[in-house]
């Protein structure tokens, strides 16, 4: 991710702190939020070593389609080839570092805008005016392309990994799929492509928990799924912090219950479900990205991709089976649940921008955690443990060189 490796600005040992090993667990120091130099560490630690979720497949469907991401400062293009195959590359040009396409589209090559350097949706230089044509004798065009990124799909979902020697992600999500296959999660789909969109704070901010449910959401959500003791179930068997995989269940009060005005889902209950499944709703990270919530009648899906320390991509977007899009009343359903739950939205986008701020204070705090948010202890393992990775082998490169 970045051009070298670098120790943790941050001392490795202040860590130990934020590591659940049966003691006092404390979130992490507040500049893992704030400081440059320790994102670009974690540029390396974490985004530079791990699959991570950068769309669904089913939003360029046909041959030609592509759109446009940005992880740090990495600019990407995101294509589906002739043969169907997906394919993620470098967005820059590899004659100057122009910009080669920007948003969405679709097209059957890639041509940069500056000379007219043309590549496949593979990635392959096609033609380059100025040397292709006059046959230059030491300029072989076999010998550029665009980067290509390792990429798989799972259950629709296109993941990428900058690291060519990591496990494939089937070893990684190969359980959660399983667990989760009442879901037909390959088959769900949004009735319009996921957009991302840039807010001003930390990618670790979006790291979900439920303690705060009843607190910031306690006149909006918890009117519309009431939370009595119990309802929240951190056990739930989709955790496997190890992988980062980390999840909690809520237990509805009755079938088919969600956070809705009406106090029950608008769209019709997936028919594949179980009557427990019908019966909550199920909160799973896959970090460093992704966020599922499924539900009765649909799955929804956050991902975020880093900006800078301070900034972050961000994008959500509700998946249903083919047959509730094809319904008379979907948008009318859907229009009505986006609305009853803005509330909820906007007091996240509060909650998350008054972090971000109050991380900046000379007074930001290395609070004590409670017993109710387990998702953040075990998402904390996970990043230090990815930390303590990098720092290793920032000293076994640094070993070489002396």
């Amino acid at each position: 991710m970045t051009k070298k490796i670098i120790k943790s600005p941050i001392s490795i040992s202040e860590f130990d702190a934020s590591y659940s090993d049966g003691g006092p667990v404390y979130s992490l120091p507040p500049e893992c939020f704030t400081g440059d130099d320790f994102y670009q560490f974690e540029l390396n630690a974490v985004w530079g070593h791990e699959w991570f979720c950068v769309g669904r497949a089913n939003d360029i469907p046909k041959a030609g389609d592509y759109y446009t991401i940005d992880v740090g400062e990495d600019p990407l293009i995101v294509i589906r080839d002739r043969s169907g195959s997906i394919n993620v590359v470098s967005n820059v040009c590899q004659h100057r570092g122009m910009l080669i396409v920007e948003g969405r589209g679709n097209t059957r090559r890639l041509r940069c805008p500056l000379h007219a350097w043309v590549y496949s949706t593979g990635g392959e230089l096609v033609t380059a005016p100025g040397l292709t044509d006059k046959d230059e004798e030491d300029f072989n065009i076999k010998d550029v392309c665009l980067p290509k990124i390792r990429t798989e799909i799972w259950e629709g979902f296109i993941f990428v990994t900058y690291d060519e020697s990591l496990p494939p992600l089937s070893d990684r999500l190969a359980n959660l799929g399983e667990q989760l296959s009442n879901y037909k999660l390959s088959e769900l789909r949004a009735s319009e492509p996921l957009k991302m969109e840039a807010f001003d704070w930390n990618w670790k901010i979006f790291n979900d928990e439920c303690y705060h449910c009843s607190v910031l959401h306690g006149g909006s959500w918890g009117e519309m799924y009431p939370l009595p003791p119990g309802s929240v179930d951190e056990q739930a068997k989709y955790n496997d912090a190890d992988k980062g995989l980390v999840a909690y269940n809520l237990i509805s009060q009755h079938k088919d219950a969600a956070p809705t005005h009406t106090g029950s889902i608008l769209q019709p209950p997936m028919a594949s479900l179980t009557d427990q499944e019908r019966e909550q709703l199920s909160y799973i990270t896959v970090a460093p990205n992704m966020f599922l919530v499924a539900m009765p009648d649909k799955v929804k899906f956050f991902i975020w991709l880093p900006k800078s320390a301070t900034e972050t991509w961000y994008g959500v977007s509700w998946m249903y089976p083919e047959s509730t899009l094809e319904r008379d009343d979907y948008q009318k359903n859907f229009q009505q649940e986006h609305d009853d739950l803005w509330q909820v939205m906007e007091e996240d986008l509060f909650a998350w921008r008054a972090m971000q701020k109050g991380m900046h204070s000379k007074h930001a705090p290395r609070g004590r955690l409670a017993s109710e948010e387990q998702v953040i202890q075990r998402l904390q393992n996970w990043l230090v443990d990815m930390y303590r990775a990098e720092d290793k082998r920032a000293d076994a490169q640094l070993a070489e060189t002396e």
